[in-house]
């Protein structure tokens, strides 16, 4: 992974919208016979890495309620291949490991590449109650949505 690569999140609080990021996180993908049709990708995020752009709610949001660090310092999604989609782009059916649940999840993106370097880009919504994030008085949706998107641009380097 390359400079460049961030993965972003946007929640709600009171339906206004609050961006976060994830700055600690790894992106395999192998293409096995140089193909990007029928690659593996796995996706690794050091939770501990959340930031909201504010101390408290950072502290918030590694606890038990919200993404259980202590217990869950990883979450993970894996893809055994990807597949040509049809608006153009491509889709990694794969599996969300967060906070000790683990769920089908279709991850859609649009690649490009020049030489040895390629970028892979794209955005989706997760349900955070699926996952048991935001448990306890934060389930319910009210204050906080429940709907996450997620956003990611990686730049990879051919190895």
């Amino acid at each position: 992974m390359q400079e460049g690569s961030e993965l972003l999140f946007k929640a709600t609080w009171e339906s206004e919208t609050v961006p976060g990021r994830f700055s600690i996180f790894d992106v395999l993908l192998d293409t096995g016979d140089g193909s990007l049709v029928g690659s593996k990708l796995t996706v690794t995020v050091q939770l501990e890495g959340a930031d909201m752009d504010d101390p408290d709610i950072n502290e918030a949001i590694v606890g038990a309620e919200w993404f259980a660090v202590d217990e869950h310092p990883v979450a993970t999604f894996t893809s055994d291949h990807i597949e040509e989609a049809a608006d153009g782009g491509y889709l990694a059916p794969g599996f969300l490991a967060l906070k000790g649940v683990r769920l089908p999840l279709d991850v859609p993106f649009h690649w490009s590449e020049s030489g040895d370097r390629a970028e892979m880009s794209g955005d989706l919504v997760i349900d955070r109650t699926h996952f048991n994030v935001g448990s306890g008085e934060w389930a319910s949706g009210d204050t906080i949505g429940t709907d996450v998107r997620v956003g990611f641009t990686v730049m990879l380097q051919r190895q």
